[in-house]
């Protein structure tokens, strides 16, 4: 293999880099020998993610070569920064993948505890409206809890949070089982597990692009293929054990399972050599926040608020309208409604990655957000289980896709100098709606005393989104920014 000169010296009258580049310079010939190669076959990692930005990215940060430093989610690519991949990036992979299945594939299939909780609270006088807030604090803190997750990562490492949200997600998930009131669901379901699930989904998130390139979106479809993978799997045995055993030792169960698939990837998953990070006291930011300055940036924040509001209300929602609207038994065919759709989440997040790759991150997921709320309107008038099937399949295939292109479009926008910052910032935005679409859908269902309203609304988010999206393509066309489209 080629090897890459990671460690270049300060440019001169950069007295912030003076300690830095005094090591570089001590290193001596032996260690310019070891990686000197032509000068003309060089890449810039760092050019290429840059190139065209409208942020202007600080790059008088040196990072040294210190593997028993945490990695940093904001490390800065300098010339020549090699992938490493082979065996290792496909563990890494591996590894995020498990993560996605145990802790995000949760949501996929919460819409089966959903239903169990709607009749055993229902009927001591709780609104739907009030128990959907147990998955809405899930999936609130999955995404709030990385504006402490992302600067906790880039102080300790990846390590730290990796086994924290393995702890944290699993020990939420077993005290859930002895839980009798509904607010001990909000502590321990709603908010210990989504902070666990909010530290995972960050590792998950940030370390896997670190170790690809060209593949990038491939990458992160098989990880975030986990979820649909989780979803259809789940969404069989979920119910087969809540008949068996009854709910709450199905809890139990699931926090063992989460606990060792998110045990092994914690094990398995860690940064590149080349990207160990530098002594704290060096560093200046845990958060860029200039990216905010970014009009592009700016867009594709909106949409995935928008995103926010959409993507969970289909998966909680199907099992009941399976049961009111069409007959249907909510555990069992509302579960295999939930593996269809999650099925076919799965394979979609995977293609999608590949046609992110190949057409551009924005393109792709413009195209996504849009079909899969065109997909709703098959939702809002299915009358037979057929149609719900068809409506699982269409939007279990487009929806995910803001999972599988995040981490490409925001490198692409802010530079993958800052991709944990703006990961951290994205993750952030997403917070309000998955924290509150499901009690807004619960109202809007009461009040309208139907679920044409409701599923409008969740149609209407993605439409908006997309629309965004498309208009932030040819912003970007018309600013000339490179690989952003």
């Amino acid at each position: 293999m080629t090897k890459f000169n990671l460690f270049k010296s300060a440019p001169e009258g950069n007295t912030s880099n003076s300690t830095v580049a005094s090591q570089d310079k001590e290193k001596g010939t032996a260690a310019a020998a070891h990686h000197k190669r032509p000068a003309s076959s060089r890449r810039s990692s760092y050019e290429s993610a840059v190139q065209g930005n409208g942020v202007v990215l600080a790059k008088n940060e040196r990072y040294s070569h210190d593997h028993g430093r945490p990695a940093s989610v904001n490390a800065t690519f300098e010339d020549g920064v090699v992938m490493e991949s082979g065996f290792r990036g496909y563990l890494v992979v591996f590894g995020g993948f498990l993560t996605i299945l145990a802790a995000i594939g949760y949501v996929s299939i919460y819409g089966i505890f959903q239903a169990q909780y709607n009749e055993s609270y229902g009927a001591r006088g709780s609104t739907q409206s009030a128990i959907s807030f147990v998955g809405s604090l899930a999936v609130g803190f999955q995404f709030g809890f990385s504006i402490i997750a992302g600067p906790v990562m880039n102080r300790f490492g990846h390590k730290v949070i990796l086994w924290s949200g393995c702890i944290i997600g699993s020990l939420g998930l077993l005290l859930a089982s002895w839980c009798n009131e509904l607010w001990q669901l909000y502590l321990t379901q709603g908010v210990m597990f989504g902070i666990g699930a909010s530290l995972l989904n960050l590792a998950a998130t940030a370390i896997p692009p670190l170790w690809y390139d060209k593949h990038r979106g491939l990458a992160m479809g098989i990880c975030f293929a986990g979820a649909g993978i989780g979803g259809l799997v789940l969404g069989f045995i979920i119910p087969a054990l809540i008949n068996a055993v009854g709910i709450y030792w199905t809890l139990r169960i699931y926090a063992i399972f989460h606990f060792v698939c998110t045990a092994f990837a914690a094990l398995v998953m860690r940064a590149p050599r080349q990207l160990s990070g530098p002594p704290m006291a060096e560093r200046k930011d845990t958060i860029n926040l200039a990216i905010l300055r970014d009009p592009g940036f700016m867009l594709w924040f909106v949409a995935a608020a928008l995103f926010g509001f959409a993507y969970v209300v289909p998966f909680t929602y199907v099992p009941s309208f399976a049961k009111d609207v069409i007959g249907l038994d909510p555990n069992v065919k509302g579960g295999q409604l939930l593996s269809i759709m999650s099925g076919a989440n799965a394979v979609g997040r995977v293609l999608i990655g590949m046609a992110g790759d190949r057409l551009g991150a924005i393109r792709v997921a413009a195209c996504t957000f849009t079909l899969a709320g065109l997909s709703c309107f098959i939702w809002m008038f299915a009358e037979t289980e057929g149609a719900l099937i068809g409506f699982s399949v269409m939007y279990g295939f487009f929806s995910g896709s803001f999972f599988t292109l995040v981490a490409s479009i925001t490198a692409n926008i802010v530079g993958l100098a800052h991709l944990g910052s703006g990961l951290t910032v994205i993750f952030l935005t997403n917070t309000p709606g998955n924290l509150f679409t499901l009690p807004i859908a619960g109202q809007i269902f009461e009040k309208a005393h139907d679920y044409k309203s409701m599923i409008g609304y969740n149609a209407a988010m993605y439409l908006v989104a997309g629309a965004i999206l498309f208009f932030l393509m040819f912003y970007n066309r018309w600013t000339k920014r490179v690989d952003s489209v």
